[in-house]
């Protein structure tokens, strides 16, 4: 297939995963709690973990139909995690609109994200396959190594210097693990051989760990329209990400009092953000958190050219491409 080709497939696998989230929520009752899940879903999204657990399930032999259920649970239980973490961080946006709690409040943002995680299980359990316990697990494993990284994270916010090992050892629980369960359980699916769920679950680390870091860019150097969050809402939040740590840890003593100046101002906005910037920029930790991405994006690559060469490897790998190019 040619490049337009994959990414018409890429967008007809979006599209079909988003008319069976809707399903899955059509004239459920009470509206109280379905209605802000049918919300969230009508936002849209990448939907960049259902996509990989499909393609990962298509590239070692399995079918869209053998996979459709897990990947809609690996969507749906993402999507819980998205309403949690806005309560926590007391993000008022997600994907350019207003956030459950804010739309509603923070008891309904609550039931909503416990709901969304039955009905993730309920989702799962509609998929037939021989080693449907050791997905189960898989998929149980993931949630909790995930709540454990969103732990670290908001314990980060308390602390005022954490070394880089602490940041990436936070950042593959937190978002990388989701990513690995959602590759390793679509080779499962596919019945692919040890092999082959080994280099996806390699490809999947090595791509969470550029997701993430990029999102932590992006948060500071992309506009809401791109990101979908207000700008710098991770440094309004005082959360310690890639950019901010390798700053810390890159930069002369005076620059580090002025970022520190900045970020301490009990008015701290656009404008503060705005300056934290362009120090970023002249640092040049801008420049060396591009290069870590694409370091890790290659890294990602390389484990995936150990599949065999077909049409859901050629799409995985526009797929992570398409990921790389979103901050520009």
């Amino acid at each position: 297939m040619n490049q337009t080709d994959i990414q018409r497939q890429i967008e007809l696998l979006r599209r079909r995963i988003d008319k069976e989230l809707y399903l899955q929520f059509q004239a459920r009752e009470p509206r109280m709690l379905y209605e802000p899940m049918v919300y969230l879903f009508e936002a849209g999204g990448k939907r960049i973990r259902p996509l990989l657990l499909i393609l990962a399930c298509q590239s070692v032999g399995g079918n869209l139909e053998e996979c459709i259920h897990a990947a809609l649970a690996i969507e749906i239980l993402h999507t819980f995690t998205l309403v949690h973490d806005d309560i926590m961080d007391h993000d008022d946006v997600r994907r350019g609109r207003p956030t459950v709690h804010k739309k509603w409040d923070e008891s309904t943002a609550i039931l909503v994200g416990d709901g969304l995680v039955t009905i993730a299980y309920q989702v799962l359990l509609k998929t037939e396959h021989p080693h449907l316990k050791r997905i189960i697990q898989i998929f149980t494993d993931g949630l909790l190594v995930l709540c454990v990284g969103q732990a670290l994270d908001k314990m980060f916010e308390l602390q005022d210097t954490i070394s880089m090992d602490a940041y990436e050892d936070m950042i593959e629980k937190k978002t990388t693990k989701l990513i690995e369960v959602a590759c390793e359980i679509g080779a499962i699916l596919g019945n692919g051989s040890e092999k082959e769920q080994l280099a996806l679950k390699r490809y999947a680390h090595c791509l969470g760990k550029a997701f993430q870091i990029q999102d932590d860019l992006m948060d500071i150097f992309s506009e809401e329209k791109v990101s979908g969050k207000p700008m710098g809402s991770d440094l309004i939040e005082k959360k310690k990400t890639y950019p901010t740590i390798h700053f810390l840890n890159h930069s002369a003593t005076s620059v580090k009092r002025e970022f520190q100046t900045l970020w301490r101002k009990k008015d701290f906005g656009k404008k503060e953000i705005l300056c934290i910037r362009e120090l970023f920029i002249q640092e040049s930790t801008y420049e060396s958190t591009q290069q870590v991405i694409k370091e890790l994006i290659a890294q990602a690559l390389e484990h995936l050219s150990e599949l065999k060469q077909g049409d859901a490897r050629e799409s995985l790998r526009r797929l992570t491409l398409m990921i790389r190019d979103r901050i520009s």
